[in-house]
């Protein structure tokens, strides 16, 4: 099977002449355009099996996508905005064709179109591309929300940050300060959603770098612990954060900014109180002052699907520059 895959960008000089709407949707929407025939078949159990998928490190079932669908003579002008866009045309006789458009007919919008001949070979053209088309689509909303945090890059947060820790981080200003420590910063934002409480918490620490063992995940969760255990006090008298022991975190490997970095996707919860929630963690080594750096986000939405609390927790980790 060949695959033809294109990325289509528009000049600067086209861009000034397009004045484009903002995209539509919510974080995490992604509309698949595409017939019945095809969506209550192959290609449909493909496009489910890849974007409906779980999301690890939450205590509840989500996605990893949010998918609505629409027929091809449905695709009216009032869809057209949609912040992410796959679609897929099955036509006899048709070349197979994967192609990545930015930009089409909103602002920050990404849309995919995959062409084939029949709905087996689109459902094995999805499935072979899985992985790449999940990456096109989670770093297309990260770029949204960096493109939001940028503004916060040279904020009194972000400046604190700096001068402790060496580090930029797009901070913005509603984060207060909770605690802090010679090696450790814990910074939350609170707010409130008809009636109920949403906490978002960043914690910062560094410790000497000793060995590769470190980023063993049992390793990098008794840090965790050591650290939340001192400094993020619960409610309760004597209450403090901890990551649930019956949860083992899931640990990958990602690229930050040109570094590669270890992921964490686990759940914690506050020893001697009723508090929860899903964390995500980034460790990594800095080789010249030797030592491990870590940047945590957690969420606290106890009555709140938190997909995007924490993919917001995510997108301002990953504006860490050196």
């Amino acid at each position: 099977m060949v695959l033809i895959v294109s990325l289509t960008f528009f000049s600067c000089e086209e861009m000034n002449e397009r004045v484009l709407p903002s995209c539509t949707g919510k974080s995490g929407d992604l509309l698949v355009v595409t017939d019945s025939l095809y969506y209550n078949n192959l290609t449909g159990d493909a496009i489910k099996q890849i974007f409906s998928q779980e999301q690890v490190g939450l205590p509840q079932r989500e996605p990893l996508f949010n998918l609505i669908q629409v027929p091809h003579r449905s695709f009216a002008r009032i869809f057209h905005p949609m912040r992410n866009i796959i679609m897929v045309n099955i036509k006899a006789e048709s070349k197979i064709k994967l192609t990545v458009r930015k930009e089409v007919w909103s602002a920050s919008q990404l849309v995919v179109t995959i062409t084939a001949p029949s709905d087996e070979i689109a459902a094995a053209t999805l499935t072979k591309n899985a992985g790449a088309l999940l990456d096109y689509f989670n770093n297309k909303e990260l770029a949204r929300l960096h493109a939001k945090y940028k503004v916060n890059a040279n904020g009194k947060n972000a400046q604190h940050i700096n001068e402790k820790f060496g580090l930029r981080l797009n901070l913005d200003e509603l984060y207060i300060v909770a605690a802090e420590g010679e090696d450790f910063l814990w910074m939350r934002k609170d707010k409130s959603a008809g009636g109920h409480q949403i906490s978002q918490n960043l914690i910062i620490y560094t410790y000497p770098y000793v060995s590769d063992s470190t980023f063993e995940v049992a390793n990098l969760v008794d840090k965790r612990n050591y650290y939340t255990k001192k400094y993020v006090a619960g409610g309760n008298e004597g209450s403090y954060m901890l990551s649930y022991n019956e949860y083992v975190p899931k640990q990958k490997e990602v690229s930050l900014n040109g570094v590669y970095v270890n992921e964490l996707r686990g759940l914690w919860h506050m020893h001697r109180d009723f508090m929860g929630g899903p964390f995500v963690n980034y460790s990594l080594v800095d080789e010249k002052n030797n030592r491990v750096i870590c940047v945590d986000g957690s969420v606290y939405a106890p009555k709140f699907d938190k997909r995007e609390f924490l993919r917001e927790q995510e997108a301002l980790i990953k504006t860490i520059t050196f």
